[in-house]
């Protein structure tokens, strides 16, 4: 059973949901000081709402899952609110490690055999769409908010694993399509400086500053007149003939055509339904290595087959992230308490694999993270086709954040989008 400190009641009849989050205290998402809050700072000034309101859309979160899809639905022409309880960034978004990958951590092959071929090659073809789709938006930014392009490798653990995930893995994404290369022990060890049994290296792939992209799509989505609050929670909701009626914690009304709730891991508070298993995960980053240097081929994304997986990438200032070490439960003061311990080992970890890379701890955290039993989001309303959700979890967050803001805008402007089955609570 998962334990949190928010508490959910729902009540139903026949024509009404009325949803009440109890907020005595706000879920904790992070232990304090991720990296990027502290390399960033606070870019823009949000507002607090002060008085009752109205708007076409409201979105629930100011993360980054929030920022792209506010995005999406302003210029779609929707007039669009985003609340947010903390400052705008400060939940999950600023303890991501933003690794854009088109890699679901269901594997390819495993989720051909479980959801049909074709809609397995479609979630893994949207997540390398958005990819790009994100670049493009970064290179409009002062900065690029540090998105670059890398390759991706995905290694074996184990022989077992080179036989039972990376070969048949490779065929599949093969048949997508996808850019990819199969290499022996001998190619990863020369290219890459350490052993790994075989592995599969993509061509598509990124990283990003999520925090600051966060804060500059929103920023700029409040000079163009759109509003954007922040320190501003939701208490209840009560859906009308005509529209959503909202209270927040502090009495003000918001009445909206449409909500989205994109709130991250705190999503799943507003579902009668449980849809999600909250895990506790453990990052490091370095100190910046003195120059600007390759430190493995192309600076690739890395990640492993084994259960929970290393993870590492590098940043634009020069640092190394490295993240795994997950825990199956949701408990901040007990995954805070384990913080020392798995940055020991994730130190450790690092060490294994890069002896010769004087890797010296800059920043520790831990986060939360979400995860379905099929490692795909879900996009799309559930009780109530006014009330939408945008649930993108495990490593593919941001990518299908980007899908959740096109497909919640053709379900806003009644569009047919063929996509929609794919995410749908029903599936």
């Amino acid at each position: 059973m998962i334990k949190t400190s928010v508490n959910l009641v729902i009540f139903f009849d026949a024509h009404r949901v009325i949803s009440k989050l109890s907020t005595n205290q706000a879920m904790d998402l992070h232990s304090d000081y991720p990296f990027w809050m502290i390399k960033d700072g606070i870019k823009d000034a949000f507002p607090t709402l002060e008085a009752d309101t109205k708007t076409e859309v409201l979105i629930i979160g100011g993360g980054i899952s929030g920022a792209l899809i506010g995005k999406h639905l302003s210029e779609a022409g929707l007039e669009t609110m985003i609340v947010e309880k903390r400052h705008i960034g400060f939940g999950s978004t600023s303890a991501s490690t933003a690794m854009l990958q088109y890699e679901i951590d269901s594997p390819l092959f495993k989720l051909m055999a479980t959801q049909g071929v074709a809609h397995a090659l479609r979630s893994y073809r949207i997540c390398a769409e958005a990819i790009v789709k994100i670049g493009n938006i970064c290179a409009k930014i002062p900065g690029g908010a540090d998105f670059e392009a890398h390759p991706s490798l995905f290694y074996a653990s184990s022989e077992k694993d080179a036989k039972g995930i990376i070969e048949p893995e490779f065929r599949a994404r093969k048949l997508a399509g996808f850019k990819v290369k199969l290499l022996s022990e001998t190619d990863i060890a020369e290219q890459f400086g350490f052993s790994a049994p075989a592995g599969i290296l993509s061509e598509e792939g990124a990283h990003v500053d999520p925090y600051l992209l966060t804060q500059y799509l929103l920023g700029r989505m409040q000079q163009k007149g759109c509003q954007v609050f922040d320190l501003t929670e939701v208490d209840k909701w009560k859906p009308n003939a005509q529209n959503i009626e909202i209270k927040t914690t502090k009495g003000h009304t918001i009445r909206a055509n449409f909500v989205v709730v994109a709130c991250g891991y705190e999503s799943q508070q507003y579902l009668p339904k449980k849809v999600t298993q909250l895990n506790s995960t453990f990052a490091i980053a370095s100190k910046p290595m003195a120059a600007k240097k390759e430190f493995w081929h192309k600076n690739s994304l890395l990640w492993e087959t084994k259960t929970p997986y290393l993870y590492l990438r590098t940043t634009s200032d020069n640092r190394i992230i490295v993240g795994g070490r997950d825990e199956e439960f949701y408990d901040p003061e007990k995954r805070d308490q384990l913080l020392p311990e798995k940055r020991r080992k994730l130190e450790a970890d690092f060490k294994e694999l890069f002896p010769d890379i004087p890797f010296q701890t800059d920043f520790a955290w831990a986060g939360t993270f979400a995860e379905t039993k099929d490692g795909l989001p879900y996009i799309g309303h559930y009780h109530n086709p006014r009330i939408l959700f945008a649930m993108g979890y495990g490593g593919n967050g941001i990518t299908f954040s980007v899908a959740a803001s096109e497909m919640l805008s053709d379900l806003i402007l009644g569009k047919k989008n063929k996509d929609f089955e794919l995410f749908s609570f029903d599936r």
